[in-house]
């Protein structure tokens, strides 16, 4: 039975690191997945209100009917001007969560390599152990015969 590796809680720790930068950036993602959903459901409404307008200038025109809807254009564009600075900012953010997952990673395989050194010498240590038990017990065999 191997040997209780000696930085098991940093090991653990390192797993626990890794784990809560990957939630993140899963949480980025999908922050960014809804203000893309948002910019989507503008966009339809926007081509809905090209779609009344088309109908609104068959016939009479009310001119300020023209004007609300142009005002209401440019206030679903101003959203998704801003909507999307918002989808830049939390792509940086993903990009930096991503960073931290890939050094979380790497911390965590230099703690792994470590424990896998360390079971491969306690490995190594144990069979040399058997290997001189099974030679001394040869030994007091061979003494034994010998002495007969």
């Amino acid at each position: 039975m191997p040997a209780e590796f000696r930085f098991k809680a940093l090991l653990d720790l390192r797993r626990q690191q890794r784990d809560e930068a990957g939630a993140a950036l899963g949480q980025a993602n999908e922050a960014i997945v809804k203000v893309n959903m948002q910019i989507d459901d503008i966009n339809r409404e926007r081509a809905a209100l090209r779609d009344t307008e088309d109908v609104n200038r068959q016939g009479n025109v009310s001119v300020d009917d023209l004007l609300a809807h142009g005002r209401y254009d440019l206030q679903l564009q101003a959203e998704i001007g801003s909507l999307e600075s918002t989808v830049a900012e939390l792509t940086a953010e993903m990009d930096r969560r991503r960073a931290k997952l890939v050094e979380a990673e790497a911390e965590l395989k230099r703690f792994e390599k470590l424990k896998e050194n360390d079971e491969a010498e306690f490995r190594a240590l144990e069979s040399k152990r058997e290997h001189a038990e099974a030679d001394e017990v040869s030994n007091r065999r061979y003494t034994l015969q010998r002495q007969r």
